[in-house]
């Protein structure tokens, strides 16, 4: 098992680094009391021994800091490997985002309630026994939530970017434009197959369809700019983080041009994402 012990001040980013965590597969826990997180690595593992885990620690459920190191290194005897990542950032970038949240530090209330400034002083060294003891130190000052996630990926996975699943979309513009939408290519310039009357009736996953339109010069054309838009930038949105992305292709009624499309598109884009979603919103619809 893998284990990955978060940490740092409030407002570093500790949520947003989970959440990376988990987009590699690793079951996450936030706020996880100091004194339980030997416990809950044995049961954990003991359940579902494949599987990693990413514990999130906070000056919340800190406990006694003098006992983390310690406990670090305890859990390093028990599992295969273990990372403490330590996320922080400068006091101005930490008080600028509380300012813009208006949310309270948390030393900023119950009994102590420090001022801004004075909580992330206190913070910081309450947090010292852990920022030691990690292995991996982020100043996310300023980095962008994008940036943040690739290189927590890059360090626990060793690997850039994930692998992001592409799902092409044939849809029908009078039914409206699918929300899940990020791209849209509208292909209603093309011949339209359902002028005629012997091909009205198939849609653009049957021969007669792929026949008539293919053998039109602005087909190709069509089609090979869109998949040179897309392996230009699919990637791109891959190396960014981005776990899902859809490609809509639209005609008017979404049951002949934009299906051939996506079809012929998703046989082409095979080498561009393993992981393909082909989804005909409108085809069955009459």
């Amino acid at each position: 098992m893998h284990l990955v012990i978060v940490s740092g001040r409030s407002g570093a980013g500790k949520s947003s680094l989970l959440g990376a965590l988990e987009d590699l597969n690793f079951y996450c826990i936030d706020n996880l009391p100091v004194a339980l997180l030997e416990e809950a690595v044995t049961t954990f593992s003991t359940l579902s021994p494949e599987r990693n885990l990413a514990v999130s620690i906070d000056i919340r459920t800190l406990g006694q800091p003098a006992e983390v190191p310690e406990l670090v290194a305890s859990l390093k005897r028990q599992g295969s490997r273990l990372d403490v990542v330590f996320i922080d950032s400068t006091d101005e970038s930490l008080g600028r985002r509380f300012s813009e949240t208006r949310r309270l530090h948390p030393l900023s209330t119950g009994i102590e309630r420090s001022h801004l400034s004075d909580a992330l002083k206190k913070e910081s060294v309450r947090l010292e026994p852990i920022e030691v003891v990690s292995n991996l130190r982020i100043d996310s000052s300023e980095l962008s939530i994008h940036a943040l996630r690739q290189q927590v990926r890059e360090f626990v996975s060793g690997r850039v970017a994930t692998q992001l699943i592409l799902k092409l979309q044939s849809f029908g513009f009078k039914r409206g434009v699918p929300m899940d939408s990020d791209t849209v290519f509208d292909v209603r310039a093309l011949p339209n197959p359902y002028w005629e009357t012997d091909l009205r009736k198939f849609t653009g996953c049957d021969q007669p369809i792929q026949r008539y339109l293919s053998q039109f010069p602005e087909t190709e054309e069509m089609l090979s700019e869109i998949e040179t838009h897309m392996r230009r930038w699919i990637p791109r949105h891959n190396a960014a983080g981005r776990q899902y992305f859809t490609v809509s292709v639209g005609c008017t009624g979404g049951q002949h041009r934009s299906v051939y499309l996506i079809e012929e598109l998703s046989r082409r884009l095979h080498d561009v994402s393993e992981d393909r979603v082909v989804v005909h919103r409108d085809m069955q619809e009459n």
